[in-house]
């Protein structure tokens, strides 16, 4: 049995990020996948990709990194700008979606927008839930979709259909845990096609915060460090994404 570790959503906050990292190795899972938004949103944004390019095995688009490589908007000049050439033109390999089997069950990753046009509420309707299943076009249905974007850990079981959909959560902005970092991990049978055992468990942890908004103080005058500030010490949106 093997073990993934999905994180998403962390917009260059690099202290949540790092006690993620450090809870990932204490658990001595070694392979991990980002589900999008890494950069934008927060202040360090080279930083945040440096570590999940030490960290992550797979790495996907979010829809900050498709504003930010596509838009003209003043914020997004502004990020961009404030961002190194190197992270910058690597954002734009970042591909759509991850698609694998594990334990007999096929599961899609993606983040949510830019590949779907809005945020998908879990207050949205159950059929507007399944259209998940075919955003991503294959030759067969996923059993299993989880994505992001919404910054709020849920999980989601259409017993009928015998599918289910599930939010990683955020690690530098969450939204459902307080001021915790959140993130699932996927336990099973990789690559096999056969029914086996199959585990999903959403952790949330508690990280330096205050340091978190030292970094945002720090960022410079490009960033609006207040909304943030406010955000991530409340655990809930303020507008900033």
């Amino acid at each position: 049995m093997e073990s993934i570790a999905l994180l998403a959503d962390i917009h260059g906050n690099t202290p949540a990020l790092l006690a993620v990292e450090a809870d990932i190795k204490q658990r001595g899972i070694e392979t991990v996948y980002c589900l999008g938004d890494i950069v934008g949103g927060g202040p360090n944004n080279d930083g945040a990709l440096e570590i999940c390019k030490r960290l992550c095995d797979k790495m996907i688009m979010g829809n900050w990194e498709d504003f930010l490589i596509n838009s003209t908007h003043p914020k997004a000049v502004k990020y961009v700008r404030n961002m190194s050439p190197k992270t910058f033109e690597f954002i734009k390999t970042l591909p759509a979606s991850i698609k694998f089997s594990m334990s007999g069950r096929r599961i899609h990753l993606f983040h949510g927008r830019p590949l779907i046009p809005e945020v998908m509420w879990f207050e949205n309707s159950e059929e507007e839930k399944l259209r998940f299943f075919r955003t991503l076009e294959d030759d067969r249905e996923p059993d299993i979709v989880g994505y992001a974007d919404l910054h709020r850990q849920l999980k989601y079981d259409f017993s009928e259909e015998k599918k289910t959909l599930f939010n990683t959560g955020s690690v530098g902005n969450p939204y459902s845990s307080g001021s915790q970092a959140c993130y699932v991990i996927l336990r099973g049978d990789m690559d096999k096609e056969e029914i086996s055992p199959f585990s999903m468990e959403f952790i949330m942890l508690p990280y330096d915060v205050e340091a978190a908004v030292r970094e945002a103080e720090s960022a410079g005058d490009w960033f609006d460090a207040a909304p943030y500030i406010e955000s991530i010490r409340a655990g809930e949106w303020r507008g900033i994404n």
